[in-house]
């Protein structure tokens, strides 16, 4: 037996035996070519046998080989030229929902190698580490397919204690396995600390996490003993000061002290890194943090997401039923907080730096509204041509500071990551982030792809053209035009404009600073569903805080 850690108020611990009297059920991931680990080799031939929709739907079937005489076969199906290791995160999923709907409480999950994907053990096994964030025991039984409550688990753990999981340990019997298992439990449970603090902010309601409310959360998450050091700007004057594009957006907020914005600074420097990496994102106010990794040497990363915490669309109102589900608009915010837990918890060689700006975009008697001219942090006259299109506000001035301070850093990377527009889903489907390099930064889109794609975390690859500049240049005096009036959805190249009005703002059009943006307004979950913390394993991935296997 290994070391025991804990996430989401389960144990998880490898196990030696698929009959462990410690815990109440077996989940077997099965796969064309993949076979069983050898104590049930016969076993499951001879059930395939008699049933051949074992290898399509999971099922429970009676077994005294295994723990809890409980053994659940959860099947990918065919896996076809198309497939990828989502097959094998979505049987592991549905196969232990079938477990915990069959009534265990502490289920155990056979890890073993798969060829064609070297890091689907990982991947099945935060599958079920996210299937355990908050398990509803009234949802499962009768209807194995539905998801764990819709509810936001936070508030449910606060408010609603009686409605969270029942599930107390999570065993792991590996079989085939390259590299230490104790090393793999290490990854998957800091990679979920990470997840879940994410879920927590981007899945909260707007009065529970308001831009206040998530500076004390954060605050509480980093603790003394942390690596992750903190500090919070959330006086009106220094807002307007510094960063004054994002203080228009919060203008009609503030007036309501609950509902004030803040920018949120998150720093984690190791005692030594060779690169450094910047991300600025939107909570409706997402932040900038900076990254660097070099040949899995991490040196120093600053993320910049953007958390606006509520995006009523401003006086450009979200009507026709569409501003529901907008709590959401700070999912960019809440995955780079969860990034910098993750770091906190593996203490990578990467220096990461993140400052989250958190806004709500609000209607009122002191909202800013369509055709001012404001200044930017730059100093550029940028004309408001739609106040729903805030999220670029709310990060521009940020990634403009990072940007002045990149020449200071070691081979610095600038990222933008936010919910910014529908255009993203439109494009691409949901599931899936937009990333798009500057000119500097060419190269980069397509390796991030390749390891975000190791752990599930899909990205599709957009193109900076010079007609999202030009879609963005002054018109008469003005020096940048924020937006067009129309939703971008309905725009040609409504995600990459966007992208370019955020490296005209910072200054990024020219010099030698790499810059990417990552949209991930349709990876980062749709209510009921819980937030994914997307582009948080992508990151991971590629700055090496998991092992290439």
């Amino acid at each position: 037996m290994g070391v025991e850690r804990e996430v989401n108020g389960v144990r998880v611990a490898a196990v030696g035996e698929v009959n462990s009297e410690h815990y109440d059920a077996l989940v077997l991931v099965t796969a064309p070519g993949l076979v069983p680990p050898q104590a049930l080799e016969d076993f499951v031939a001879a059930a395939r046998q008699l049933d051949a929709e074992l290898d399509r739907t999971p099922a429970l079937l009676q077994c005294a080989r295994v723990s809890g005489a409980r053994l659940v076969l959860a099947p990918t199906g065919p896996l076809g030229e198309y497939e990828d290791v989502r097959a094998v995160r979505d049987a592991a999923r549905a196969g232990l929902a079938r477990a915990l709907a069959a009534g265990a409480r502490r289920p155990a999950l056979v890890l073993q190698p798969l060829p064609r994907w070297p890091d689907a053990p990982l991947v099945a096994l935060l599958a079920a580490l996210e299937l355990l964030y908050v398990y509803n025991t009234q949802d499962l039984p009768g209807n194995v397919s539905k998801r764990h409550s819709p509810a936001q688990p936070l508030q449910v753990r606060e408010t609603f204690p009686e409605l969270a999981h029942k599930v107390t340990a999570l065993g792991v019997y590996s079989e085939g396995l390259q590299g230490s298992v104790d090393d793999l439990l290490r990854e998957a449970v800091a990679l979920e600390a990470g997840r879940a603090a994410a879920r927590d902010i981007g899945g909260a309601d707007p009065e529970r996490m308001t831009p206040l409310r998530t500076a004390d959360y954060v605050r509480a998450l980093f603790g003394a003993a942390s690596a992750v050091r903190v500090r919070v700007m959330d006086q009106r004057a220094q807002l307007e000061h510094h960063y004054p594009l994002l203080a228009a957006v919060d203008r009609a907020a503030a007036s309501v002290p609950r509902h004030r914005g803040c920018v949120i600074f998150l720093e984690y420097e190791p005692d030594s890194y060779e690169r450094t990496v910047m991300l600025v994102g939107k909570v409706s106010a997402r932040e900038c943090v900076c990254v660097c990794v070099c040949g899995g040497v991490v040196t120093r990363r600053a993320i910049g997401p953007q958390g606006v915490t509520y995006d009523t669309g401003g006086c450009d109102i979200k009507a026709g039923g569409v501003m529901a589900g907008m709590s959401r608009d700070k999912c960019g915010a809440a995955a780079i907080v969860g990034f910098l837990k993750v770091c906190d918890e593996l203490r990578p060689a990467l220096k990461v730096v993140a400052s989250l700006g958190m806004v709500r975009n609000s209607v009122g008697e002191e909202a800013y509204v369509a055709d001012e001219l404001l200044r930017s942090r730059r100093g550029l006259a940028v004309r408001v041509g739609n106040t729903d299109a805030e999220g670029r506000l709310v990060m521009a001035d940020l990634l403009a500071e990072l940007a002045a301070r990149a020449a200071a850093e070691r081979a610095p990377m600038l990222y933008t990551v936010a919910t910014l527009t529908g255009h993203a889903a439109r494009a691409y489907g949901r599931g899936y982030t937009a990333v798009l390099d500057s000119h500097a930064a060419r190269g980069h889109a397509a390796a991030f792809r390749a390891a975000a794609e190791r752990l599930g975390d899909m990205v599709e690859l957009s193109v900076l053209r010079r007609e999202d500049l030009a879609a963005h240049a002054g018109r008469g005096r003005d020096q940048l035009h924020q937006a067009e009036s129309a939703a971008s959805v309905s725009l040609p190249r409504g995600h990459q404009a966007p992208a370019a009005f955020l490296l005209l703002a910072a200054g990024l059009e020219a010099g030698d600073v790499p810059y990417a943006h990552l949209d991930v307004a349709a990876s980062a979950g749709d209510l009921p569903d819980d937030p994914t913390a997307a582009p948080l394993l992508g990151l991971a991935a590629y700055y090496g805080l998991v092992a290439k296997r």
